[in-house]
């Protein structure tokens, strides 16, 4: 289970790296947001191969073409015309390039994707059909990227309402679930200064209320909870990708030094 958070993504690439070199391979896979395009191109090739092209995709410069924000986006997204700063089509080139599918159906594994509707005010989750529109959707940050229109239905960042979807994957009868939570960690915030501080503030906590519940109810029968460490980045813009290469390391060596101290290997293929 992939969660979503922007940059953080990277992480999840290192993650994914020390998971499948021990090998475990997934059998299904749960994304949202920046997690649900690390879940396709997994779904596509859940090899160590396959991880080495999405830390290719994750360190060649492509943050440029996804999130190319200037200095004063606080200002922008307040007097900005329009739904969203900027327009999706970078990071739909980005998909197009780089998944060999079109169709959930085509891909290897089976694989989730989950978006907020701004009709239904509910999530609303893809496995079957196009695929490119789904992660559009995904990843919409909202007033960033622009809604994404599937079937009559206005859909947002999965994040809003179901960032780290532990439910999903629950719904699924696995039994053993990995968790690639990139906000799994702890540090203190600084005050806000600005209103968009606050706002950005409150967005996270919203974010992450959800599955610090979920996490902390008892798991259903015979269900495993493997929640890997993540790292904390430090300072780090939102929209600055060029530490990706850095945090995929370090979301390697975290969670590789985690399943080679702890019982989460044991009885793998189980």
């Amino acid at each position: 289970m992939l969660g979503g958070g922007g940059n953080l993504g990277a992480l999840q690439v290192g993650m994914l790296q020390a998971v499948i070199d021990r090998g475990i391979v997934p059998d299904e896979l749960v994304g949202c947001s920046a997690g649900a395009m690390n879940a396709a191109m997994i779904a596509a090739d859940p090899t160590p191969e396959g991880v080495g092209r999405l830390r290719a995709l994750w360190t060649t410069g492509q943050g440029d073409i996804v999130a190319p924000f200037g200095r004063f986006d606080g200002v922008r997204l307040l007097t900005h015309r329009g739904v969203s700063l900027q327009s999706n089509a970078g990071l739909r080139r980005l998909l197009e390039t780089s998944l060999p599918h079109r169709r959930f159906e085509e891909f290897p594994l089976p694989f989730h994707v989950v978006a907020t509707s701004l009709t239904t005010n509910s999530e609303r989750w893809f496995s079957t059909g196009d695929v490119i529109e789904p992660i559009l959707a995904s990843a919409a940050l909202p007033a960033v990227f622009p809604p994404v229109v599937i079937e009559g239905d206005t859909l947002v960042d999965g994040g809003v309402i179901n960032n780290v979807p532990l439910s999903k994957a629950h719904d699924l009868r696995p039994n053993r679930i990995f968790v690639f939570h990139v906000g799994n960690f702890s540090r203190a915030r600084p005050a806000p200064k600005r209103p968009i501080d606050v706002l950005l503030h409150a967005f996270s906590i919203s974010r992450s209320q959800r599955f610090d519940f979920e996490s902390q109810q008892p798991a259903a029968t015979g269900v495993e909870l493997v929640i890997l460490p993540s790292v904390n980045p430090g300072k780090l813009k939102y929209n600055d990708f060029g530490r990706s290469a850095e945090l995929i390391e370090r979301g390697r060596i975290a969670t590789a030094a985690f399943l080679d101290t702890s019982a989460a290997v044991a009885g793998q293929d189980s």
